[in-house]
């Protein structure tokens, strides 16, 4: 039998324990978001790479193609970089850097990273954003973040999709002040069984899906004091929508 002189050291044994596993479910959730936030810069850095040494390995070399391919190669380094130091200052808790900038330049830097699963989905990939080229204040990095989740998310959602066309619209608007934007597809939609728990960290409704995209996502717009929903599509797919504060 247990003396009472036991309970206090069983507490404390309990309670390191507990700051172990919580320190380990932080790790995990830092690894998975490091992991899933480069992953896709990466493959753009690997396929243009690969398609610099094939125009050099023609004969002749085609160098005007070749210097292309090597420009995004760079130029998804750059981004590879800048997503570590984001997710870097999101785990710390970090304000990040709030510049003024135009959305539509983050989103036309984005575009090359898209290019091959775009093409190799058959997906048309459509913007329609607010004319006037409105600003933004917020952390560019984090803003083409979550663009960038959100647009894969809808490539993804459209992989399995047949009989009619593949599509994915951006847009967005100003409101008052607060910039709406929304990524609709025209996909298969979201269970309502998984609904619920989409914004979790480390919960996926895709097998091979690692459950991170719309946790970051949400956590990035919650700092910039934003939010994030998402909505059926008409008549078929998906729509997400965040707003952001404008200037």
């Amino acid at each position: 039998m247990a003396s009472m002189h036991d309970f206090p050291q069983r507490r404390n044994a309990d309670l390191a324990q507990a700051q172990r596993l919580g320190g380990m479910d932080a790790m995990r959730e830092l690894a998975a978001s490091i992991a899933h936030e480069v992953r896709q810069p990466l493959a753009a850095i690997a396929l243009n790479a690969d398609a610099a040494l094939r125009w050099l390995d023609h004969d002749p070399p085609r160098l005007d193609e070749a210097r292309a391919a090597l420009a995004l190669v760079a130029s998804a380094g750059s981004h590879a970089g800048a997503v570590l130091r984001s997710v870097h200052d999101l785990a710390c808790k970090a304000s990040g850097s709030h510049d003024h900038f135009v959305a539509d330049d983050a989103v036309r830097d984005l575009l090359p990273l898209l290019r091959a699963p775009l093409q190799r989905h058959a997906i048309h990939l459509e913007t329609q954003l607010a004319p006037g080229r409105p600003l933004l204040r917020a952390d560019p990095v984090q803003f083409r973040q979550v663009i960038l989740n959100l647009l894969m998310n809808a490539i993804e959602a459209l992989r399995d999709t047949a009989g009619r066309p593949r599509t994915v619209l951006l847009s967005s608007r100003l409101d008052g002040g607060v910039q709406h934007f929304s990524i609709a597809d025209n996909g298969a939609g979201i269970a309502p069984q998984a609904a619920e728990r989409l914004y979790h960290a480390l919960y996926s409704s895709k097998p091979d899906g690692m459950g991170m995209g719309l946790a970051i996502c949400r956590r990035i717009l919650d700092a910039h004091g934003g939010r994030l929903w998402h909505a059926p599509g008409t008549p078929h797919g998906s729509v997400f929508h965040f707003t952001l504060p404008a200037p």
